[in-house]
């Protein structure tokens, strides 16, 4: 069984990367995405050492994500209409900046808090746009037959990054401080720019369409409210992502009140989350072409409220990176799978805006929750808001599998 598991897993690999442009694209990714880590890690320490306030925390990833609750919708339609090549390059140019900004103004002194606000609230805004044009590209540069083996190989990019950017972070961090991190980062971005200006199909854009953009935005949202399938996925990430999802930017608060755990520590706990999160995939992968993607995205959902509901009464390290483990491998599970079907289940036209509404479910709640579970982890202390949030996700599961034949066959 072991062996059929890994020749589909190698095939599934060799599928997605004999593609170059392929290829091009998810190295450069994933040197970005290592320096987003970098720099994640090591500005949540950062702000936790500054303020000690959990609820501050959340706040950061508040000014990150609310301009996707806002203009989630309108960024897919900008992406149908806009050359995705110099969209693209625009952004890596704009995050690599402010990176490189934060990095002076830490080693000069003069960062504040509002500081490392305003910068997320920035960045956000350009993920709006950045986000579903990268993520479309797979089925541009991609044939359909070959985009569920292609999506997660694609994820990998993120989540292997996601086991390596931590552990570097907690070094650099011991070492010599989060200004490097922050340099670490700025520089990443050249990666994904040479691999952008390097891919040789014609991703700059698609017929663009001539009409207002609520017009644009209303359309995709009506087409993928009326499929009961994506309907049911895009409540499944809602739930997740405002209730479960929290715990990531909490991890500093998780690491150093709970666990007792330093810099380092850190470091290897956010590489737990990453662990996880590489397993899921690697089972997706060989799981590419079979037709249960509605079953795994239950199963994810179930997994995750246990996790974080468990992760609530531990307090020795030992105990708690392996939840961490099945957290991170529950959340690429349901997110990675919603991503493959919304990609196969939208027509090209439309694919921008979809991806958008998916990218907004996930990116665009999680906002909206982040204010009153960071101010409960700072009033309550964290284990009870990893209860509360476990229950809610753990309540949307159980709704998610009375309603199990709305996923029936996909």
């Amino acid at each position: 069984m072991l062996q059929a598991i890994g020749d589909r897993l190698a095939k599934n690999v060799r599928r997605s990367f004999q593609y170059r442009d392929f290829r091009l694209l998810w190295f450069g990714a994933f040197f970005s995405f290592m320096g987003g880590w970098i720099q994640t890690t090591a500005q949540g320490w950062l702000v936790y050492e500054m303020t000690g306030d959990r609820s501050k925390l959340a706040w950061v990833t508040f000014c990150a994500m609310i301009p996707m609750a806002i203009l989630g919708p309108f960024g897919g339609a900008l992406v149908d209409s806009l050359n995705r090549r110099r969209l693209l390059i625009t952004c890596q140019a704009v995050y690599g900046t402010n990176a490189l900004i934060l990095a002076l103004g830490v080693t000069m002194g003069w960062v504040r808090y509002e500081h490392i606000l305003a910068v997320a609230l920035i960045n956000g805004v350009m993920n709006t746009v950045e986000t579903p044009a990268r993520q479309s590209l797979v089925s541009s540069i991609i044939p359909p037959e070959d985009i569920p083996a292609a999506v997660p190989v694609n994820a990998m990019t993120f989540n292997l990054s996601r086991i390596l950017g931590p552990a570097v972070a907690g070094i650099l961090l011991t070492l010599v401080g989060p200004q490097i991190c922050y340099l670490a980062n700025g520089f990443s971005y050249l990666a994904l720019i040479f691999a952008l200006l390097a891919i040789r199909t014609d991703i700059s854009t698609r017929a663009a369409e001539r009409a207002p953009i609520l017009d644009l935005v209303s359309e995709g949202m009506r087409y993928a409210w009326r499929d009961r399938r994506l309907r049911m996925l895009l409540l499944m990430e809602i739930t997740v992502s405002m209730f479960a999802m929290f715990y990531l930017p909490m991890m500093p608060a998780i690491a150093k009140d709970m666990l007792g755990l330093g810099e380092a520590g850190l470091g290897f706990a956010m590489t737990a989350v990453g662990v996880g999160t590489m397993t899921a995939l690697i089972t997706l992968m060989a799981l590419a072409d079979r037709p249960f993607k509605g079953f795994l995205s239950r199963l994810a959902m179930v997994s995750i409220g246990m996790a974080l509901l468990l992760l609530s009464f531990v307090r020795e390290p030992w105990l708690a990176y392996p939840l961490l483990a099945i957290a991170g491998a529950s959340g690429v599970m349901l997110f990675n799978t919603t991503n493959t079907l919304f990609q196969l289940l939208s027509p090209d036209h439309l694919r921008g805006r979809v991806l958008a509404l998916h990218i907004w479910a996930i990116s665009g709640f999680g906002p909206l929750s982040m204010p009153f579970l960071g101010a409960l982890a700072q009033a309550k202390g964290m284990p009870v808001a990893l209860q509360v949030g476990a229950g809610l996700v753990l309540g949307g599961a159980f709704l998610a599998w009375k309603n199990r034949a709305q996923l029936a066959g996909v």
